[in-house]
Order: structure tokens, then C-alpha cells, then sequence
């Protein structure tokens, strides 16, 4: 009777947090968009027609509030991730716990605070905290998706991981072989990859997830 009503009770812990982890799926997919949003809403007359050298820069344009809605809400996005795994660790019943935690990383907070910084220290007048704030979440999402080893998408997550930071390496090396200015693969770009590979990534673990849970019949 007891395994029954703990059974019950990770079952509805669990529909609770699929809730969650759908619109958080969702939120994944809309902002591998940022980029080509920023690029449509940006009305400024010396960029029309073309893509900044980067994300960050969007924040000089004229609406923008859509630069920084966006990054708020991927900010928010991972803290919330984080925060629930956190807060899985304070259930007292194992079951419960277990249910719950499945859903995020605590390390996914620090990210969310590297994006808020993004917004808050732009490139222009504070470099140098801009910059530690964006590689904390490219270069530390990257490295998360290579050392995480608890699910079955470690090959994935390596794959995923690599190509992340290859991305960013790939733009730092032609940039200093050729110069800021004298090449396509501006940083945009770079950052763009990145934020494909980790929104599949993510997209994908939540997924494999739904399905172990289904295969221990906890739906």
C-alpha cells in the first residue's frame, strides 16, 4: 500500500514538472530565432539590410527592448531550470525527489545570471564583463553538455558540446588570421551555431527523459 502511494505521488510530481519541461521546450526552440528576430525588428538605417557582427550589438538599436525581452527570457528560462532541480533536493520522500530533480541542472542558474549580465554590461563600455559574462554561458554550456554523464546522450552531448565551442573557436582563429573586418564568420554567426546546439541539446535531454519516465510507468 505504502509503494502504491508513493508511486502515486511521484506520478503526479511528475505530470506537475511536465508541464514545465514542455514550455520550456518550446522556449528552447523560439530562441534559436533570436538572431533572425533581432535582425527583422532592428529599424536602424545603418544596419538595414544586414546582420550585426553580433547579438550583443543588437542592444544599440533603436527598439531595443527585443534585444533584451529575448535574452531575459533564455536568462529565465535556465534559472528557472536550475532553481527546480534545486528545490527537488529540499522533498523529503526519495520518490518525490527523484521525480523532480529530474527536471534541470543547478548549474543552469549561473547561466541564467550570465545572460541577465549580457544585458546588463554591453561590449561598448564595459568590455570586459561583458565578455566574461558571454563566455560563462557559451564556453560553460559547451563544457556542461561534454562532462554531464547521466543520461544515455553522452555521445550527443559531446558531439553537441564540441561543436559548440569549435564554433567560437573557429571565429576567434579567422579573426586573428585575418582581422575583425576582413571575413563573413562574424561572432553573430558563431553565436548563432552555438545557440542551435544548445537548444537541441536541451530540447533532446528533456525528451529522453519523458521517455525513461514513461518506461517506469510514472505517467
Amino acid at each position: 500500500m505504502g509503494m502504491q502511494k508513493m508511486k502515486k505521488t511521484a506520478k503526479k510530481v511528475v505530470k506537475k514538472v511536465d508541464h514545465f519541461a514542455k514550455a520550456e521546450r518550446l522556449i528552447a526552440a523560439v530562441l534559436t530565432l533570436t538572431p533572425l528576430v533581432l535582425f527583422l525588428t532592428d529599424t536602424c538605417p545603418s544596419t538595414q539590410g544586414h546582420f550585426r557582427t553580433s547579438i550583443s550589438n543588437y542592444v544599440f538599436m533603436p527598439h531595443s527592448y527585443w534585444f533584451g525581452s529575448l535574452l531575459a527570457l533564455a536568462g529565465a528560462l535556465f534559472i528557472f531550470n536550475g532553481a527546480q532541480h534545486m528545490s527537488a533536493q529540499q522533498e523529503d520522500e526519495a520518490d518525490k525527489r527523484r521525480a523532480k530533480s529530474r527536471f534541470g541542472k543547478g548549474y543552469n542558474i549561473l547561466f541564467g545570471v550570465a545572460l541577465f549580465g549580457v544585458i546588463y554590461f554591453d561590449h561598448i563600455n564595459h568590455t570586459w564583463l561583458h565578455y566574461i559574462f558571454a563566455g560563462i554561458f557559451f564556453v560553460g554550456c559547451g563544457l556542461a553538455m561534454i562532462l554531464t554523464r547521466e543520461t544515455k546522450l553522452n555521445t550527443l552531448g559531446d558531439v553537441l558540446g564540441i561543436l559548440t565551442l569549435l564554433a567560437l573557436a573557429v571565429y576567434f582563429f579567422i579573426t586573428w588570421i585575418y582581422g575583425e573586418d576582413n571575413h563573413w564568420y562574424t561572432l553573430l554567426w558563431a553565436e548563432w551555431i552555438g545557440l542551435f546546439f544548445i537548444a537541441i541539446y536541451f530540447i533532446v535531454e528533456s525528451h529522453q527523459r519523458d521517455l525513461k519516465e514513461e518506461a517506469a510507468n510514472l505517467y
